[in-house]
């Protein structure tokens, strides 16, 4: 019984990582008295307080449930701009009063350890266009540490031979109207549009606009100031402003060079950059907060 309830949990541990890109695992790793769960019990809490599992009911599954909702608010062990979370052991008491660690009001005699942890899914770079720029892009992505996904209208360009193994390919028709990020949540997620044409770079940039991704943290888009003017003049007749979120285009680092090669190296250190300097914004951030906090403790 509890064996196959384990099973289901790891699966939801990967359906949570593919949609929401972390998710909190919590596992008894010491049981000593009378306690309801046994080592190796296991639950799976999402950010949006769903959970799977057992580690034996009742108050102290849900004060562990409660710490794994923290765990995830304080830290997304991987998002951007966000800190991580560092896994820990907590003990538990089932008994009315706790020498260390949480009592739980439950008077069985014993007590667990359980860790907790904040696994996290690897960020998501969506290229809306498998040509020559987006295949090279792929390839480099996933060297920097990228969960790759490419969109496009042409079977010939989502051959997945084209692309790194694991890839994910899909296939859009030429207006890009299809809810293509629909399975994604609130997944840390880039978007690197390297279409054909400026009709197809409108349609995709229309597509990710409409769908407003939660997890949108980096926004490109390929070509001449020109073409991205008359990109975002289009965009805009259509009623998809670009108030809250900014554009980066042209898309990529100054490097120079013009080869597919170049121009991929170019938007993934564009990618890289934006995303490591959030991190560090929010590491600062922190730092304030904590120097500011010791002030007001000081006073």
């Amino acid at each position: 019984m509890q064996g196959n309830l384990f099973g289901e949990v790891l699966a939801e541990t990967e359906r949570a990582l593919r949609a929401d890109g972390r998710v909190a695992l919590c596992q008894i790793v010491r049981a000593e008295g009378s306690t309801p769960g046994k080592p190796g019990w296991k639950l799976v809490v999402r950010a949006d307080g769903r959970a799977l599992g057992n580690l034996g009911g009742g108050a102290f599954e849900a004060l562990v449930k409660v710490d794994a909702e923290a765990l995830l608010r304080n830290g997304t062990g991987a998002g951007l701009g966000a800190p991580r979370a560092e896994p820990a052991v907590k003990r538990y008491y089932f008994t009315e009063k706790a020498v260390r660690g949480e009592p739980t009001g439950m008077v069985c005699g014993g007590f667990a350890d359980v860790f907790l942890e904040v696994l996290s899914a690897a960020p998501l770079l969506l290229i809306c266009g498998g040509g020559p720029v987006g295949q090279a892009l792929a390839r480099g992505a996933v060297v920097a540490g990228f969960e790759v996904a490419v969109a496009d209208d042409r079977d010939e360009f989502l051959r997945p031979e084209l692309f790194p193994a694991g890839a994910r390919v899909l296939r859009v028709s030429r207006d890009y109207r299809e809810p293509f990020l629909a399975d994604l949540g609130s997944r840390e997620l880039a978007v690197a549009i390297v279409t054909r044409c400026w009709e197809t770079d409108t349609a995709a940039l229309a597509g990710v606009l409409r769908q407003a991704p939660a997890g949108l943290r980096y926004l490109g888009l390929m070509g001449s100031r020109r073409k991205i003017a008359r990109v975002r003049a289009e965009v805009e007749k259509l009623g998809l402003g670009l108030d809250r979120v900014r554009l980066y285009a042209p898309i990529g680092l100054p490097l120079g060079g013009s080869s597919p090669g170049e121009i991929a190296i170019a938007i993934l250190a564009e990618v890289v950059q934006v995303r490591n300097a959030a991190e560090a914004g929010s590491r600062l951030e922190s730092m304030e907060e904590l120097a500011q906090m010791a002030e007001g403790g000081d006073s």
